[in-house]
């Protein structure tokens, strides 16, 4: 079994932690903490680089041939500017603007307009321009491919001279050389803008003059072709007896034509269409004698109805007076036979004009159905004819609008011809009196940022490959340990001086941890307990001394053993004589109170190492160790052992197992996270009983996780020149 296995669960688990990639230190922090705190941490070397790289940039900036700049100002102009309200059109317009610019930079920046500039200029017999760019000076008789060669070569270096910078929102373009010599700068930028206007006004000529004999010719063939086709539609159409009333174009240049027998259709269909309305009109009169033909005998009616009931009131008044045979009661009845007669024969009459205008809106309607479907036949026998004229018709519409295009092109070429030109030239190019480059501040700018970089970049990694203990709350999710005290670094003052003075941060802080101590167990702080660290140096000894003093100064009674037999320190450290001490009585000398030493200074007695023996590790294993803790603790309240440090020593371990417990230093900044996990893990697998963490010397470092000097504690710890255990 190895010693992995043999762990128990939450060994292996600080083991695995401190193997794997660790990146606590920055735990609880926010990105831009996280970044100062590493520039922190590392600023002198960040310091040192970013100077590096300014005095590199300064350097660089004496030492570079200065260059003086030119600069002539152009104006480019869209060939065809459209104006239009319609937004499909707009962002076409806006696409191929954008296209056209792009071609006329590249145009600037082309190669052939380089080689232009070079021979419009002679500049391969120029002994400045040759001079300044260091090209080889031609001799009198040069061979057609050598002179093409020199040409390519001085063409080369003006365009890696060369600068194009569109004037952003605007129609106009700078153009810049940038050369040793003023003079030479300004030339070669006139030269440049000049040859490109006259280039675009060769283009333009060529275009023209050519774009001229062709459409000429192209007109020829579409005039013959458009009159060759109109004479075949024509022809086909009176054959077939297609008469055409109108023409009209439709929103794609097509030919829309409406022809007699349509134009017959539509009318009489809208005739149909309203004899149909009478028709129905008149079949809906013949159940009524108030309409219709029947309205004009309406007045006659109402008359009769209003007598008849006249006379049937003067009626009913006289029979309720006098009988049926009085002679005015039978004049009324008789009167009244009449008129029933007669309202029966006028309703007669007025029905019978009803049918009789219902029978000649049927008669219509039908004569209307009749005409229509003889036309409708004589229409589809013309539309299987028309499928041959719509074919002969387009093939028209197609020569008339390719003649009618190329006609409009051929005016606009002739009116525009190629005296005009859309391009043209600003502001000439002046000799500039000041250099351009070198620019001092842009160089220190430019060199600083890659300098920051590169700092920040190896800080960084630096950072990433520490995994010391830089924040003191992260022991407990590291290893496992309550976090009992963090100790501020001292700068110029002694621990034991500054352990007596109560109002020394360096006594709150020890008090801070004897206070948490007292939580530790039922009784609270332990009666026995072990000081103990990975690696030698980190503040043990000096913890052991100020825990041992701030319990005294509780009213406890506290001995302090030092059990570093091997390379005792506390004697040295408090100026007191190595006489009997720990390993005279783990050889067998049992005069205790002659060991003891009593510190009035601190409150508390102590123990020394004694001379150091042969065999350590079996002195402290022994039982001897055990028994003077027993002994010990009769007639001391705490007994504390300041103890070897854990890697590479079996002493520790020894030592753990005889007391209530262990108190675990660890040094900020310095001591690695794999050698505390190891040391922790030996610890553990000896039994023993960890109370807890005390780190050591926090100090500016840590000032981003809340401790240091922006934590109120300003004084350190170790860093003097007594710095011990």
């Amino acid at each position: 079994m190895n010693g992995r296995e043999a762990m128990p669960g939450n060994e292996q688990m600080v083991v695995e932690q401190e193997e794997g990639h660790h990146d606590s230190s920055h735990f609880g922090l926010s990105i831009l903490e996280q970044m100062v705190m590493v520039v922190l941490n590392h600023r002198y070397l960040v310091l040192s680089i970013v100077a590096g790289a300014l005095v590199l940039g300064l350097l660089l900036t004496f030492i570079a041939t200065p260059q003086y700049t030119s600069t002539a100002r152009i104006e480019i102009l869209p060939d065809a500017p459209v104006s239009t309200s319609v937004e499909g059109q707009r962002d076409r317009s806006l696409v191929n603007e954008v296209s056209f610019y792009n071609t006329q930079y590249s145009l600037l920046e082309s190669r052939s307009l380089a080689e232009r500039v070079v021979r419009a200029g002679n500049l391969t017999a120029n002994e400045e321009f040759l001079r300044v760019f260091k090209l080889e000076n031609p001799e009198g008789n040069l061979s057609s491919a050598q002179r093409q060669s020199l040409t390519t070569n001085a063409a080369t270096v003006l365009l890696d001279r060369l600068k194009v910078s569109p004037v952003r929102a605007s129609s106009l373009v700078d153009v810049s050389f940038s050369t040793p010599s003023p003079e030479l700068s300004a030339k070669l930028t006139d030269l440049w803008v000049t040859q490109f206007v006259q280039s675009s006004i060769d283009r333009r000529f060529a275009a023209t003059s050519d774009a001229r004999k062709y459409l000429e010719t192209r007109l020829d063939t579409l005039r013959q072709n458009l009159e060759t086709s109109e004479r075949g539609l024509i022809n086909y159409a009176t054959s077939r007896g297609i008469v055409t009333i109108s023409a009209r174009k439709d929103a794609n240049g097509n030919t829309e034509s409406d022809t007699l027998v349509g134009s017959d259709i539509t009318e009489i269909s809208r005739a149909l269409a309203r004899a149909r309305e009478q028709r129905i009109i008149a079949e809906a009169d013949l159940s009524s004698s108030l309409t219709g033909a029947g309205l004009v005998n309406g007045q006659a009616l109402a008359s009769l109805r209003q007598r008849r009931a006249d006379v049937e009131a003067e009626l009913a008044r006289l029979r309720t007076t006098f009988g049926e045979e009085y002679p005015a009661v039978v004049s009324l009845r008789a009167q009244l036979a009449a008129l029933d007669r007669s309202l029966s024969a006028e309703m007669g009459r007025s029905s019978q004009g009803n049918r009789e205008a219902y029978n000649a809106a049927v008669k219509r309607e039908r004569q209307l159905q009749s005409e229509l479907d003889e036309l409708t036949n004589k229409y589809n026998v013309q539309q299987r004819d028309s499928i041959q004229l719509a074919i002969l018709q387009r093939e028209v519409d197609s020569n008339r609008q390719l003649y009618d295009g190329l006609l409009q092109r051929y005016k606009e070429i002739g009116a525009a011809g190629v005296g005009t030109n859309n391009i043209s030239i600003v502001d000439r190019a002046k000799v500039s009196a000041v250099p351009s480059s070198p620019n001092l501040q842009l160089n220190l700018v430019l060199a600083l940022l890659p300098g920051l970089i590169i700092a920040f970049g190896l800080a960084l990694f630096l950072e990433r490959m520490d995994s010391s203990v830089r924040d003191p709350q992260e022991v407990s999710g590291r290893f496992g340990l309550p976090l009992l005290g963090a100790i501020p670094e001292s700068l110029g003052q002694d621990v034991a001086d500054a352990i007596v003075d109560k109002k020394s941060t360096i006594y709150e802080a020890y008090f801070s941890v004897m206070t948490n101590l007292t939580f530790l167990t039922e009784h609270g702080a332990p009666r026995s307990i072990m000081l103990t660290s990975s690696r030698p140096k980190e503040g043990k000894s000096n913890s052991s001394l100020s825990v041992a003093t701030v319990l005294a100064a509780t009213g406890k009674s506290v001995i302090l053993v030092d059990a570093d037999v091997r390379n005792p320190s506390l004697n040295r450290y408090l100026d007191i004589p190595m006489k009997r001490g720990l390993s005279h009585y783990l050889a067998g000398d049992d005069h205790v109170d002659e060991m003891i030493m009593p510190l009035t200074k601190f409150g508390f007695s102590i123990i020394t190492a004694g001379k150091k023996p042969p065999n350590p590790a079996e002195l402290l294993g022994s039982e001897r160790l055990e028994q003077l803790i027993e002994q010990l603790l009769t007639r001391y309240d705490h007994v504390l052992i300041d103890a070897p440090p854990l890697l590479g020593l079996a002493d520790a371990p020894l030592i753990a197992q005889r007391v209530e417990g262990v108190l675990f230093v660890i040094e900020a900044n310095v001591t690695k996270g794999r050698a505390v996990a190891t040391a922790l893990n030996r610890l553990r697998m000896s039994g023993a009983r960890i109370f807890g963490a005390i780190v050591t010397k926090v100090g500016a470092k840590n000032q981003a996780y809340g401790y240091g000097y922006g934590y109120g504690y300003g004084y350190g710890y170790g860093n003097d020149t007594r710095d011990e255990d």
